[in-house]
Order: structure tokens, then C-alpha cells, then sequence
């Protein structure tokens, strides 16, 4: 098999020369694989993971891949040359990682600036990009995130699928000042709001309580909506950081009964300068870990309530407390979104009020004298 796949990606350098495909650079050093120069130029910012993972044991492997070799997007864009009837494409390779379980906030960062800078300079005439960074985001033009549940080398592989819909998705207009996209299975969906919901079939990314924005119908996108933002996004700006610089060490505890508050204190000893957990029900913790919440919030050291559950929310109480309640944040967005709150030097009150702002005030009606009576 190894062979095969070998042989494949040889033929598919021989697609990708014998067809009129052109490379030109442009200002920002990246390179352009193109059929048609007035077409919309999409980034990839390619970071491995299943859609580029292959299996030596079988064609019907969806649980073992990753023993075979890495392919390259170029194959796929090769293979699959049908992408370039819909856009321009640069790809920035920042697949050192090693897939999903090894990527980190540093790899967010980078791609965050990356992204930054090519989508929002002034003057740019790129017109999307796909992968997912939203929060650090600071223009309206599309970030599409897409992937693969099945490996390259399955016999009915997903990711070629996925792939074109993200690039078809990122070059529409009508995808602009939605915030970040996830494409996947024929879906689109606001990446806010996104969580996955089975770890081993294609049909997983999905946002439970909220729906879909669209659907991809004939390989283009038609939207459900006309634009516009999640209410509780937040910008956050991470110009002052230095490249490569990582985002502050934030953890996530399970709530479960008899919960160890322990843990909490090694997590602030062991460099966590601020701690997520996955409260029972709807984000409450018990009275000993809310207890322990409060000697670190003196410390400066934030603890948000998430939820267990697949979907909901986690609101915050009307009266101050020791804690911050995650809203509808999952704990993995949670825990992001506090790493963000952090980096920009928000302090306690101000992570507070990016998690609760917008919830308390609807719940409570603006009442910031009753929420801390």
C-alpha cells in the first residue's frame, strides 16, 4: 500500500504540470497556484491531521491511520483540480505539529498573525482563508476551518469533499461578516458556536442549539441568513505579543462528584495562571471548589464554570462570584478564550465581563447594581 500511495502522489505532480496551471508570487512571499488569475485568492494554512494522514494496514482503516505517509495539499489540489475552478490558492504549511492531538496555542498564534496579515493589510487582495482562528481576527473577510473524519487512503475519504467546499465557501463574498466558518459535510456553521459531537463519523461538526448558517448544493454555498456576528464574540488583539510567543497556561479540570480541589492548587503550582472547569449541569461547581475559586481570584488567577453537557449554557448568578460562568463556551473554547483575556492583560474583572457581559445582560436587564447587591 505504502507503494500505491507513493505512486499516486508521483502522478499527481504529472496532473498538476501537465495542466495550465500557473505559480506567481506576490508581496507577501506566498505563492499562487492558478488556472485563472481573476479568479478569488484563498490562503490555506495547511497543519496536518486527518486530511493528509494515510494508513499502511487497509483501505477500510478509519481508526489506525497516520502509519502511512503524510500527503501534501498540493495533492489534493492536484488530484482534485476541479478547487481550482473556484479560486486562487497559496498554501502556508504549518504542519510540524503532527496533528490535532499535538497542536497548541502557539500554532493558534502564528496562524493568527499569519492570517492577520494576509486577510486584513491594507491593500490586500486576498480574499479568504481556511483553518480556524476567529477571536484574533480583525477584518471581515471569511476564515474557513475543514479537515477530514476519514484518512486519505479510506476508500470513501471525506477530505477531498471538505476541501473544495472550504475553498468554494471562502471565495463567495456572502461569506464575509460571519465571523469564522467550519465546512464540513456539506455544512456550514459558525465556528463560535461549532463543537464536535462524535469522534469517529463524518457527520460530527454541528451547532447543536444554534443551526446551521448554510449548505453546500451543487458544490456552492447557499446561505440560510443574511450576514452577521455571534453576539458574545470578542475581539482580541495580539499585535504587542512577539512571534512564537506561547499564550498563558491555562487548564481543564473535570467537575466530577467528590471533585479533588486539590487539583486546582497544583494547576496554579505547576504555572496555570488560570483554570477552566466542567461543572455539573449547567456550570455550577460545589461549594468547596467555589470556595477555592475565590482564594485564587485574590491570587489574580480566574476559574470559569463550564458546562458537561454536549450543549447549553452555563450563566452567570446574579450576585458577584468567585467564579466566571462560560456562557454557551464549551471548555475547550473556554479555555481559549481565557488564554486570549490573559495574553491581552484584561486582569480578573476584564475576563469576567468578556464571558458574562452579554448574558448578564439580558438575563439580569442591565442591572449592575442588582448583580452585585
Amino acid at each position: 500500500m505504502l507503494k500505491n500511495l507513493l505512486a499516486i502522489g508521483a502522478l499527481c505532480a504529472s496532473v498538476i504540470s501537465a495542466s495550465p496551471v500557473t505559480v506567481k508570487r506576490d508581496d507577501f512571499g506566498l505563492e499562487w497556484i492558478s488556472k485563472d488569475s481573476s479568479l478569488p485568492k484563498v490562503v490555506l494554512y495547511n497543519t496536518g491531521g486527518t486530511i493528509v494522514s494515510t494508513s499502511n494496514y487497509s483501505t477500510i482503516d478509519n481508526v489506525n491511520y497516520g502509519s502511512g505517509p503524510r500527503v501534501l495539499p498540493e495533492y489534493l489540489i492536484g488530484n482534485y483540480s476541479i478547487i481550482l475552478e473556484k479560486a486562487q490558492i497559496a498554501i502556508v504549511d504549518m504542519s510540524k505539529a503532527g496533528g490535532s492531538s499535538n497542536l497548541n496555542s502557539t500554532l493558534y498564534f502564528n496562524v493568527s498573525r499569519a492570517a492577520n496579515e494576509h486577510l486584513c493589510s491594507e491593500g490586500s487582495d486576498i480574499d479568504g482563508a481556511f483553518f480556524g482562528v476567529d477571536l484574533t481576527l480583525n477584518c471581515s473577510k471569511p476564515f474557513v476551518a475543514t479537515g477530514a473524519m476519514r484518512p486519505e487512503s479510506y476508500i470513501s475519504n471525506d477530505g477531498p469533499s471538505n476541501f473544495y467546499q472550504a475553498v468554494a465557501v471562502a471565495a463567495d463574498p456572502k461569506a464575509r461578516d460571519r465571523g469564522a466558518l467550519v465546512v464540513f459535510n456539506d455544512r456550514i456553521s459558525s465556528a463560535f458556536y461549532t463543537i464536535k459531537t462524535n469522534g469517529n463519523t463524518p457527520d460530527t461538526f454541528k451547532a447543536l442549539e444554534q443551526g446551521n448558517l448554510g449548505a453546500m448544493l451543487g458544490g456552492q454555498p447557499y446561505w440560510f441568513f443574511t450576514p452577521s456576528y455571534p453576539v458574545a464574540r470578542y475581539y482580541f488583539d495580539l499585535s504587542s505579543m512577539e512571534s512564537g510567543e506561547d499564550l498563558p497556561h491555562v487548564v481543564v479540570l473535570f467537575g466530577s462528584q467528590g471533585f479533588d480541589t486539590s487539583l486546582m492548587y497544583a494547576a496554579v503550582a505547576n504555572g496555570a495562571k488560570g483554570i477552566i472547569i466542567m461543572g455539573a449541569g449547567a456550570g455550577q461547581l460545589s461549594t468547596a471548589a467555589a470556595t477555592v475559586a475565590g482564594e485564587l481570584k485574590a491570587q489574580g488567577v480566574p476559574v470559569v464554570a463550564s458546562l458537561r453537557p454536549v450543549t447549553g449554557a452555563s450563566p452567570p448568578k446574579p450576585y458577584e462570584q468567585t467564579y466566571i460562568s462560560s456562557g454557551y463556551m464549551q471548555a475547550g473554547k473556554a479555555r481559549i478564550q481565557l488564554q486570549l483575556c490573559l495574553a491581552t492583560g484584561m486582569g480578573w474583572e476584564g475576563c469576567r465581563d468578556v464571558f458574562e457581559k452579554d448574558m448578564r445582560e439580558v438575563i439580569y436587564n442591565d442591572s449592575t447594581e442588582y448583580y452585585f447587591s
